[in-house]
């Protein structure tokens, strides 16, 4: 059981990470929007870069931070049929969500990590100027769905010995 809680910890340890990747990213992605407004208004410049980046930031926003947000419960989810259901019948429906999204995303998360050694292998870059080697955006999207599918294995592993499969201290904000 220690060695169980110790796994789900480190789970829950590297997805902060992942959520403060995707902290970063939106940090930089405004600062890169907010550039881009104000060369090509006052200049009439546009930086060739700018779409590429913007592009990746946005994908690293979205993905890098939902196991996070999974664990803390600030994904949305519909609440008025399962506060109908008596404790047992609720935890047991957590549960086989909880299984079917980590199938989903562990499908997803070794899709993303085959496409990024492929991607490696090949040596691809981008279309756009700076020929971005497509290894970086690439990896650090198919480690946003590690995270998330871990974050589903320590959920299920929560449920199955009965601790909380939400962290209530740091709530996320989730609508129910």
């Amino acid at each position: 059981m220690t060695a169980l809680r110790l796994l789900t910890r480190f789970i829950d340890r590297l997805n902060y990470v992942g959520a403060v990747v995707a902290a970063l990213a939106a940090a930089l992605l405004a600062l890169l929007l907010i550039v881009e407004v104000i060369t090509t208004s006052a200049f009439a410049w546009s930086q060739p870069w700018a779409i590429e980046f913007s592009t990746y930031l946005l994908a690293f926003v979205l993905f890098c931070g939902t196991g996070w947000t999974l664990r803390t419960g600030g994904h949305i989810r519909v609440a008025a049929v399962t506060q109908a259901l008596p404790p047992a019948a609720r935890r047991l429906m957590d549960l086989a969500g909880s299984v079917f999204g980590l199938g989903v995303t562990g499908f997803i998360a070794v899709a993303m990590v085959s496409q990024a050694i492929r991607t490696a292998e090949i040596g691809s870059r981008s279309f756009y100027p700076l020929a971005t080697p497509l290894i970086i955006p690439q990896g650090l999207l198919a480690a946003g769905f590690v995270l998330l599918a871990l974050a589903f294995l320590a959920r299920v592993l929560r449920a199955l010995v009965n601790d909380p499969v939400e962290d209530a201290g740091r709530h996320a904000g989730g609508i129910e």
